[in-house]
């Protein structure tokens, strides 16, 4: 009997003690929920951008020069049209060029 008396004075006291701290334990629950969501959204921006290992190029790899700003790049990273094989160093580059072909051919005619 004796010890479910302290049992029950504990729970009590153990009670009191949650129903006092809950607003803050319901704070640290959301912030920790926010921070896992930021983290997970981090995750996902890690997967879509390519890495850093990715986005070194390998040292034997072949260069391509672009053909509207002549700039040299690695082949891996060019933009190519399959068309023409022409490569470009960025898809700016490639409308830059597409642009500047239609006004001259507006203009000779």
């Amino acid at each position: 009997m004796k010890y479910l008396f302290i049992f029950a004075l504990l729970s009590l006291v153990a009670t009191l003690i949650y129903w006092r701290l809950r607003p803050y334990i319901k704070g640290v629950r959301r912030f920790l929920g926010v921070v896992r969501e930021m983290r997970s959204m981090n995750a996902g921006a890690r997967t879509d951008a390519p890495s850093q290992q990715q986005r070194k190029s390998a040292p034997n790899e072949k260069l391509s020069r672009c053909a509207a700003c002549g700039t040299w790049m690695p082949a891996s990273r060019a933009v190519t049209l399959r068309a023409t094989g022409a490569t470009f160093c960025s898809h700016s580059c490639l409308e830059r060029s597409a642009d500047s072909t239609q006004k001259a051919r507006k203009s000779a005619s």
